[in-house]
């Protein structure tokens, strides 16, 4: 090999050495960007005053896609979950905690946050109410999710 070609083989060791380099950078930056930069729930401006005013909000969207919408809401009758579906089937009020079944879910510890493998999902569980689907969107950590089942299944156990 000459001393011409040996300049060249560095050269182009070193350009494909800073290729990988800002390739590298650039895919980090995007997967930040895409899976690990927490992403704010949107809120109703009234639920945004509860929560300035030292309020807890009384219902969370846990699942949410472009066709599906799923809700959990503290009310009279305890915990609810309600489904927004295009299929009208599959549409509304799903099931209900009682009050005391919120409070021996609650004392139990019967309820789960399951990341599971999937990007964009995972599976949470309230004592018989297995495998719902939730949004890593909207709870990038899952134990941000359990608190916030938590929180309201502490609530609903209130109501008696």
């Amino acid at each position: 090999m000459t001393l011409h070609g040996a300049h060249v083989t560095e050269w182009i060791i070193a350009l494909s050495t800073l290729a990988a380099a800002i390739i590298a950078a650039v895919t980090a930056w995007l997967a930040y960007r895409q899976y690990l930069q927490p992403v704010e729930q949107d809120r109703e401006p009234e639920r945004a005053q509860a929560a300035e005013a030292g309020m807890e909000p009384r219902e969370i969207v846990v699942f949410h896609t472009a066709k599906q919408t799923t809700t959990l809401k503290v009310t009279a009758r305890g915990l609810e979950c309600h489904l927004e579906d295009q299929r009208p089937e599959r549409h509304g009020h799903q099931w209900t905690l009682s009050p005391a079944q919120a409070r021996t879910v609650l004392t139990s510890g019967a309820y789960a946050v399951n990341p599971g493998y999937k990007a964009r999902s995972g599976l949470f569980t309230i004592g018989t109410h297995r495998n719902w689907l939730y949004s890593k969107a909207l709870f990038p950590e899952p134990d941000f999710l359990k608190a916030a089942l938590g929180q309201l299944l502490e609530e609903a156990a209130g109501q008696a």
